[in-house]
């Protein structure tokens, strides 16, 4: 039983380690040692609206680092196509792409030997073993580093590959059996997702499972009862875990994300002032726990709330602040959805519960991880730049739109060309805005449209699905966002659609620029009217790319040690064509290193940014150390390729280098 109630977060090679004699005490005493959840990787502390700050006394998971460190190196490349996590011993399959996007069954299928064989095939190291499983959710969440943006672009620097910024499958189903646990390599997000939904799958086998036999038992199976023990004090300790938890779980009730962490710090100050009921324990450490600590609660297979059925606590609330920020958005943190146990991203200005943790035994004085600890598994190589903070996804463009200073703007996602100007006409019917743009492609001059310059004669109402293409990167309010990204005086209505009714011939489709949806309204109603079109895509191109370190042009002198930034910047484009943006180094050796979209060098060719041509201002791309890096020169590159010349090393490009000299 207690190896089941263990191997929720870990299993396999790793409960032997800890043999059942070893954790028989757990019952007699709740004080004893017993084997604590992993760190979270997390060594940044962040303010409410995103900021790096120091850490010491704040009580985040930066600060704090609470839990097992992680061995050096964490991971072992075992040569066949699997790598092992040295930190739970289970053997992982390298590539986590290859299998490709399938169904929960699929995936368990293949898992199981009864995929199908293209796939398997795909796949170096899966024919080695017979006993590959589906990873149960808990086993999935080991894996993150939270001081990443992306733990597949971090798993993938430390001797993983084609480990993917998406979700993956676990084995472990939800309360609703048509659903099942999915862990989003991107955000760090658990979530639940309908079986049906293609998602990629990370395969793992547990060594010294009798082969043939059914493999150590479910990491997130039901927990067993008895686990939540009531101390009687106002307490509850969970014997799984070894963390001690208020029993009364709203009496510090809701509060934003930074005040949350300040009510912490003020309940050990003094714990009568929150009248938590019961409560006669007396301990100054309690913390906002991180996302393990958090997680450690949940029963998979529950909802409404998502504990396990005897759980002693008194009136939980529906979410909980964790404290662990996520970095891929640092003005949000981990919150744990109590009625479903998902573990989602949100606003640090949100109100979420406050739920204060400790270990049962004290926390212990142990240093913050080190920047040793937090390379631990990378693979070493004297000539590869080593970012500094951790990678961080690149995002182009800077803005959604380009302006052509003639009245219009394009999006550089899908190359449509927009009327810059989202007020220019008076509201109009449906058949009295086609009138409109009638005007505008025969006679702009007779129109009020005092900034448009040019002469298009194709532009027509936009349709729904251009439109919600448009807007689904929009954050806030979409008019106020689509400003933001360039277009001008968008007004926070409703805009008519191309698309009509075809149920009623008397209505048609707009969508509300103020909170962006969709509605239906009579062809009557006067409306407001953005025109779009498709633009002439030019016989040639004639993008600029420019490539600055440390803001220097051309050439960079650079002491062996200090930090290099590099910018890069692109003009005089003339046409939304589809490109390949590329930025590479050659070092001394003649060793070429590619930068990938997540901000990691990588020595496959690989794209920064593939999207249509864009003016970009000086925008850095890549913050890095050279102390890893030998005495010489390393020649850098930035390429932008168009489609219709994409050629090795920016030939059939645009290409600016810029010569780096690192000096002993």
């Amino acid at each position: 039983m207690l190896t089941k109630i263990y191997s929720r977060f870990f299993s396999g090679r790793l409960a032997a380690v800890f043999p059942l004699i070893l954790l028989l005490p757990l019952l007699a005493a709740a004080g004893d040692a017993v084997a604590e959840l992993p760190r979270t990787g997390q060594q940044t502390c962040y303010d409410d609206q995103g900021t790096a700050i120091d850490h010491a006394g704040t009580g985040q998971d930066g600060d704090l680092q609470a839990g097992a460190v992680w061995p050096d190196p964490r991971f072992t490349d075992n040569g066949d196509g699997t790598i092992t996590d040295r930190l739970t011993g289970l053997m992982w399959l390298q590539d986590g792409g290859c299998l490709g996007r399938l169904s929960w069954q699929g995936a368990m299928d293949i898992a199981g030997g009864r995929g199908e064989a293209a796939r398997r095939g795909s796949c170096q190291g899966l024919a080695a073993y017979k006993d590959w499983l589906l990873p149960e959710i808990g086993q999935l969440e080991v894996l993150f580093s939270a001081e990443e943006v992306a733990a597949g672009g971090w798993l993938n620097r430390h001797r993983f590959k084609n480990v993917q910024a998406a979700a993956y499958w676990s084995r472990t189903i939800g309360p609703n059996p048509y659903r099942a646990w999915v862990f989003h390599f991107d955000s760090g997000e658990v979530r639940l997702a309908g079986k049906i939904d293609p998602n990629f799958s990370l395969l793992v086998r547990q060594p010294g499972a009798t082969a043939g036999a059914e493999a150590a038992p479910p990491a997130d199976q039901p927990v067993t009862a008895g686990r939540l023990v009531d101390n009687g004090d106002g307490t509850v300790t969970d014997q799984a875990s070894g963390l001690m938890w208020l029993k009364d779980a709203a009496c510090l009730g809701n509060a934003a994300w930074q005040e949350g962490l300040r009510m912490v710090a003020d309940f050990n100050r003094d714990p009568a002032k929150y009248g938590c009921r019961d409560l006669q324990a007396s301990y100054q450490d309690w913390a906002l726990p991180n996302r393990h600590e958090m997680r450690s609660l949940i029963d998979p297979l529950r909802d409404l709330p998502a504990l396990p059925a005897d759980a002693p606590f008194r009136d939980p609330l529906s979410r909980y602040w964790t404290s662990t920020t996520a970095a891929a958005r640092p003005a949000s943190a981990f919150a744990l959805a109590l009625g479903s146990g998902e573990l989602l991203a949100m606003a640090k200005d949100k109100a979420q519960g406050v739920w204060p943790v400790r270990p049962v035994a004290g926390r212990p004085d142990r240093s913050r991880l080190s920047a040793r600890e937090q390379s631990a598994g990378a693979v070493k190589d004297p000539f590869l730049l080593e970012p500094i903070g951790g990678s961080r996804a690149i995002v182009w463009p800077v803005k959604r739109f380009t302006d052509h200073g003639d009245g219009t703007v394009t999006d550089n996602i899908t190359g449509l060309m927009w009327l810059n100007d989202g007020a220019c006409f008076l509201p109009e019917t449906w058949e009295n805005a086609g009138k409109v743009l009638a005007a505008l492609n025969s006679k702009p001059d007779r129109l009020s449209c005092a900034t448009y310059k040019g002469r298009y004669a194709d532009w027509q109402l936009p349709d729904l699905a251009v439109m919600r293409e448009l807007l689904q990167g929009a954050a806030g309010e979409p008019a106020a966002w689509l400003k933001s990204q360039g277009a001008a005086d968008i007004i926070a209505r409703d805009y008519w659609m191309r698309d009509t009714n075809p149920l009623n011939l008397y209505f048609a489709w707009a969508v509300n620029l103020q909170d962006g949806t969709p509605r239906n309204y009579p062809k009557s109603f006067e409306l407001h009217v953005w025109p779009v079109r498709l633009p002439d895509l030019p016989a040639s191109v004639g993008p600029a790319p420019l490539i600055l370190g440390n803001g220097e042009e051309d050439r960079l002198l650079l002491k062996k040690g200090n930090e290099l930034l590099l910018s890069a910047a692109i003009g005089q484009v003339t046409g939304a064509v589809p490109a390949v943006f590329r930025i590479w180094y050659v070092a001394p050796d003649g060793k070429k290193r590619w930068l990938n979209d997540q901000g990691a060098w990588v020595n496959e060719e690989s794209a920064l940014y593939r999207g249509n041509l864009f003016l970009l201002e000086e925008s850095p791309v890549f913050r890095g150390d050279t102390a890893e890096l030998a005495p010489g020169d390393y020649i850098f590159f930035f390429a932008v390729l168009p489609a219709e010349g994409m050629g090795e090393d920016g030939q059939n490009g645009f290409t600016s280098q810029l010569r780096v000299t690192v000096t002993p």
